[in-house]
């Protein structure tokens, strides 16, 4: 899973010019997919002053965190890791990862876990193959057929061409939800759009209610574990997903095999499980799951679903959609489908039968470590995941490949004399995709030491869908990400990427299909996405603190979750030559080798407490009349305190970095309390209502979409008084202890 970006703004005639001889740049990306599922109006910060854009690269060629004496030797790794990476090295990855299906907790699974370790060994990386007992939903028989008014069998396996020989496999047939309970029902449908929140009052208001129904659902806006948990709430029976050609078919362009969308028959498994409340192993909820490990009883965990969901194409949607009777739907809700949408209940009845197991299996996570030369125990995360639905070409195995080739490169460099000062750690986690399993299991056994000496998580999902570069990101790493755009070319194009990601911005064609945008779009520059979660920062970033990143190409994917998301696939479509691919292995190490290499370690502070001042003037704006917004004086001077102390900061970080050059101590002592920083805005005890989740800036919502400001704006739209003062307190706090960390940065090298 990975996050998507917002782009925006003009380029230079010429650089448009070239994008617009480049394949069309058009974003698409699945509902599970965090910030894609960007925040959701009303509950972030679409109505913020200036969030998100990065002005302007390096002045005189410098390096954002390097001192000027430092210059040399890291231009002379960066000449390296854009020159080493190869690209048929990067294929045979892709290759040889995508030959057969490779679910978590399966023996396919474990023999790709084996090539990964083999690899990163043969990299000179210290290697693990570690471990963890969890409990994991599988579905051995789901069968959908509609008895009334015409009986017909549903639920049908999806179809390949003859020349996509992997799509015909036949352990790719099943369609399933993982975590979904065994059922053996019949109801009539009831269509509910996207199954958000909105969409079910609109049915109530129209008297149509869906206790004890199956609903028809369409993916997007909206993650399926969101949809399914409120389902669940209004007392349906079930719930069916189905992708919509709206949304990644034939309304978009041309679909496989003579296009990037999805055919008639493509569907999108995935877990429907509720891991924005907690994610990890559903019985060993906020603690690792270590042998003799505490487990709760699976009725206990709030992750769960309690009502069975199963995913169709829309090939056979069309058939209950035919059989639908009722009021037209409402604006809004008409798809892509040659017919008129109604809403039912009925006539259409399904028999839904679904025979689930749920077991404990072995998972393995792959950790390759390259030692750091001079700061050992500080580390930069970089993450992965390794188990797909199916073949996973997309998602995760892009950025599987591409690691495999950063790790050879790294492993090179050190040969050659240039280890990283700081520790690389190398994460290639497993069951991500059922509750981000394996990274939170391994961040929860290592929290202590990561809360201490953790830099930053680089995370990658999916290096690759298409051409057209997408970040999400701590707002303190927007600069990074900018000047490293700048440093690596387009290897279709030749301009710098970031150049061409801000010429794709303007294309018409490249808009979301789904919520408003996370933040406010601006003129020349490339804005990013703020975290949400679903992919594997999110143990990283919301439980122990570490700034963190997660980027990719983006383009046209219609595939995803589907068994069409395979090698024919990405050597046709997603990125022919996998030129994609090996741009994002130069753009991962670089990014990864300036984390690491650093003099002062590269967070640019001032756009933070800007960031926040719009997500409280968005709280408020956002609140009803009757709302108990509390006094807001304390926290604003607090913001006011922080503003300052980041401002003295960066303008301290430019003077260091171009004068005499600091002390070890005084770098130290800096580098110490912009590590501190970060964990200055997490709360011990957790948000309300979900105590996992420590940051008290952002969470996710059901969407997957980021929250910012999560308890504060929770309390007040609950309407409990009580808890919005606890909340405005706590975050007044939280963000004086950050202001007086920075300020000790400053003043370290000051000193």
């Amino acid at each position: 899973m990975r996050a998507s970006t917002i782009l925006v703004s003009v380029a230079a005639p010429a650089i448009a010019a070239l994008v617009v001889a480049a394949p069309r740049l058009l974003e698409t990306y699945s509902s599970a997919r965090p910030a894609i599922e960007r925040s959701a109006p009303g509950r972030g910060p679409d109505a913020a002053p200036p969030a998100g854009g990065v002005s302007a690269g390096t002045a005189s060629g410098g390096i954002y965190g390097f001192h000027r004496d430092a210059l040399a030797r890291q231009r002379e790794i960066e000449k390296l890791l854009t020159s080493l990476p190869e690209t048929a090295r990067v294929e045979q990855h892709a290759r040889d990862l995508t030959r057969e299906p490779h679910v978590a907790g399966t023996p396919e699974n474990d023999r790709v876990a084996r090539y990964i370790f083999e690899r990163f060994k043969e990299a000179g990386l210290e290697t693990e193959m570690k471990t963890y007992a969890v409990y994991l939903g599988y579905v051995k028989t789901a069968r959908l057929e509609q008895v009334e008014p015409e009986r017909k069998r549903l639920a049908n396996p999806e179809s390949g061409v003859p020349e996509d020989k992997d799509a015909s496999d036949p352990r790719a047939a099943l369609n399933w939800n993982a975590y979904s309970p065994s059922c053996d029902l019949t109801r009539e449908v009831v269509y509910v759009n996207y199954a958000r929140p909105e969409d079910f009052d609109a049915l109530e208001r129209r008297g149509v209610p869906v206790k004890d129904r199956l609903v028809l659902a369409r993916y997007y806006h909206g993650y399926r574990g969101g949809k399914a948990q409120e389902a669940q709430k209004r007392g349906a029976a079930g719930i069916i997903f189905y992708s919509d050609p709206m949304e990644d078919g034939y309304f978009r362009g041309d679909v496989y095999p003579d296009g990037p969308w999805g055919p008639d028959s493509h569907i999108q498994r995935g877990a429907a499980v509720y891991d924005y409340i907690v994610p990890g192993d559903p019985l060993t909820p906020g603690w690792p799951s270590l042998p003799g490990a505490k487990r709760i009883r699976p009725q206990d965990s709030e992750i769960l679903p309690r009502i069975p969901s199963i995913p169709i194409s829309w090939r056979d949607a069309l058939v209950v959609l035919r059989n639908l009777a009722g009021a037209p739907v409402p604006q809004g809700w008409q798809g892509g489908l040659p017919l008129t949408y109604h809403i039912g209940p009925g006539p259409s009845r399904l028999h839904l039968t679904i025979e689930a197991s749920f077991e404990t299996r072995t998972i393995t996570d792959v950790i390759g470590v390259l030692r750091g030369a001079d700061e050992p125990d500080r580390t930069i995360v970089l993450g992965n995941h390794h188990d797909a639905w199916v073949y996973g070409a997309v998602d995760p195995i892009s950025g599987t490949a591409t690691m495999l080739e950063l790790a050879r490169v790294a492993g090179e460099l050190s040969r050659r004399g240039f280890p990283p000062r700081r520790t690389l750690v190398f994460g290639n986690w497993d069951a991500e995709e059922w509750t981000l399993t394996g990274s939170t299991e391994w961040g929860e056994e290592h929290r202590d030491e990561l809360a201490r000496d953790g830099v930053a998580c680089l995370n990658v999902d999916s290096s690759s869908s298409g051409s057209v570069f997408q970040a999400s990101a701590t707002p303190t790493m927007r600069r990074l990400i900018s000047e490293t755009l700048r440093d690596v070319p387009d290897p279709r194009l030749g301009a710098d990427l970031y150049s061409v990601t801000l010429a794709a911005a303007d294309q018409d064609s490249f808009k979301s299909t789904y919520n408003a945008p996370a933040v406010e779009k601006q003129a020349h520059v490339v804005t990013y996405d703020i975290l949400g979660s679903g992919s594997d920062y999110t143990v990283f970033f919301n439980h122990v603190g570490m700034p963190s990143l997660d980027a990719g190409f983006d383009g046209p994917y219609g595939v995803y979750h589907s068994v069409l998301d395979d090698y024919y696939w990405m050597s046709r479509f997603g990125d022919p030559g996998f030129l994609y691919h090996t741009a994002m292995v130069r753009l991962w190490g670089i990014l990864a080798y300036r984390m690491a290499d650093a003099d002062i370690l590269p967070f640019e502070e001032s756009p933070y407490p800007a960031d926040v001042k719009g997500y409280l003037a968005d709280v408020e704006k956002s609140a009803r009349g009757d709302a108990p917004l509390p006094d807001l004086t304390e926290l604003r001077a607090a913001l006011a305190e922080w503003e300052k102390a980041a401002t003295d900061l960066d303008a301290r970080v430019a003077a260091s970095l171009g004068g005499a050059r600091p002390t070890a101590s005084a770098l130290a002592k800096a580098n110490a309390a912009l590590i501190q920083s970060e964990r200055d805005l997490l709360t011990p005890g957790g948000i309300p209502k979900r105590p996992w989740f420590r940051h008290l800036i952002y969470a996710p919502l059901p969407t997957y979409a980021a929250e910012t400001l999560p308890g504060l704006r929770e309390a007040v739209e609950d309407r409990d008084a009580a808890r919005a003062r606890s909340q405005a307190a706590a975050l007044t706090a939280a963000i004086r202890a950050r202001a007086a960390t920075i300020r000790r940065a400053a003043e370290a090298l000051g000193s």
